[in-house]
């Protein structure tokens, strides 16, 4: 450009102008990329769900079985020529603006050309300064074209960075943490209890209460049943003894201190789960129930007498490598667990931690009546010492516990022992005389158990 400057002052001037549309068309072209971007991401998730629905093992009898092949086939092609379409239209837009600013690019090539040319015809350029000045304006503008399309990717990316950052933002923790340094370790076995002061709690972006003023105590040392229709609230209850939420309104106070006021990690490591949804992650049998003391050192995790506990012992004599046998057919040599043995496993994964908190969320549910039966008649031996949360459709799960809570609407509607609830003739004995009556109506079920 300086050379060129020497020749012509506005020669260079020239060029840069021509370039200036370029940089605005670039800047525009990041925009609409990253927009259709963000507009079709939906639908590509839907092609990734639909591709992985029919080549993953998880839905494979149903996708067989209701001939479900086609159904996923014809909405992946729909998406994808939504997509495409999309797509075309935006690299079309490009086209447009390249040939437009390629345009702009040739006229001031030419005109420089022109000028040159000029200046040869006048006499005053020499045959080596020819070359030297076609050469200077051909990389001046190839350099600035470049230059251009450079403003364009690092616009997107800022465009891009600006989302990110915006995600991160939105994604920090909802809980309040205790500064760095300042939360309370939590006690290896609690004295007072849990106790819950009108909690009410909303899902984000939810306008509809989930818990309406909450009012309960989980007594220290004592079993604590959870009982409820599905939707009454259990499960985030849950969350929140976790501290994978916190209350909207009111307080939780683990032996008499808010929750918040704890170390997050701290409590957690004192607080032993089995969810509904248990994790079954592609490990060996002893490394799936290990992870639940993750915090400990090998030596210090007895995973057998965990596996005993909880019935896990029966699933690891079955295997071909014992507690080695990897649980997953992702691997060779693998093998896939039935629902009720998971369950077993995870229950294994959470007596193994040291925990003053016990939940489990519908423990049994894939259990047989036998395990299930089994599994209570150890429960207590397992749990001694130890404040727990069991959450239950079984009334033979249920009446074991020291005090039984009834979540309805959100609200603990009642709470007393089984035999106080029975009394009561509320929402607790209806439910219970339901589940009773169907037992009645099949005897040979509760000898079953017994004579087992």
């Amino acid at each position: 450009m300086l050379l060129l400057a020497r020749l012509q002052p506005l020669l260079p001037l020239a060029l840069a102008v021509a370039s200036m549309p370029h940089l605005w068309a670039e800047r525009r072209a990041a925009g609409f990329k990253l927009q259709a971007m963000a507009d079709q991401s939906r639908a590509a998730r839907e092609m990734d769900y639909c591709a992985r629905i029919v080549t993953e093992a998880g839905a494979a009898k149903e996708v067989r079985v209701f001939g479900l092949r086609d159904f996923f086939l014809r909405r992946f092609q729909a998406r994808c020529e939504t997509a495409l379409a999309e797509i075309n239209r935006v690299r079309l837009a490009q086209v447009r603006l390249s040939v437009a600013c390629g345009g702009l690019y040739m006229l001031a090539l030419g005109g420089g050309f022109w000028y040159v040319g000029a200046q040869v015809g006048a006499g005053r350029l020499a045959l080596g300064d020819i070359a030297l000045y076609l050469g200077a304006v051909m990389q001046a503008q190839a350099r600035l074209s470049i230059l251009a399309w450079v403003f364009g990717e690092l616009h997107e990316s800022l465009l891009q960075m600006r989302r990110l950052f915006a995600f991160l933002d939105d994604a920090r923790p909802a809980i309040t943490l205790a500064p760095r340094g300042e939360g309370h370790m939590a006690p290896a076995a609690l004295h007072s209890g849990i106790a819950l002061h009108g909690v009410r709690f909303r899902y984000p972006g939810s306008a509809e209460e989930v818990l309406h003023n909450v009012n309960a105590l989980l007594p220290a040392g004592k079993v604590t049943a959870l009982v409820g229709a599905n939707g009454a609230g259990k499960s985030t209850l849950v969350k929140l003894l976790t501290r994978m939420y916190d209350p909207t309104g009111g307080t939780i106070l683990l032996d008499a201190m808010e929750l918040a006021a704890y170390d997050l990690a701290s409590l957690r490591a004192r607080i032993a789960v089995v969810y509904q949804d248990l994790a079954r992650f592609a490990l060996s049998l002893g490394e799936n129930i290990a992870v639940g003391a993750a915090a400990l050192e090998p030596c210090e995790v007895d995973v057998e007498q965990a596996a005993r506990w909880a019935g896990a012992d029966e699933v690891a004599a079955r295997l071909p490598r014992g507690y080695d046998t990897q649980l997953t057919h992702q691997f060779e040599g693998g093998v896939e667990l039935s629902g009720g043995e998971w369950q077993k496993v995870a229950l294994a994964r959470a007596f193994v931690r040291d925990a003053a908190l016990v939940i489990l969320d519908e423990p049994t549910a894939a259990l047989d009546a036998a395990a299930e039966y089994q599994l209570f008649e150890r429960f207590r031996d397992v749990v001694a010492g130890k404040t727990a949360l069991v959450i239950s459709h079984r009334f033979s799960t249920v009446r074991m516990a020291d005090q039984i809570l009834v979540l309805d609407g959100g609200r603990i509607v009642e709470a007393g022992s089984h035999a106080e609830l029975v009394a009561l003739d509320g929402r607790y004995a209806t439910l219970y005389e339901m589940q009773a009556a169907r037992y009645r109506e099949n005897p040979g079920a509760i000898h079953a158990i017994k004579e087992h």
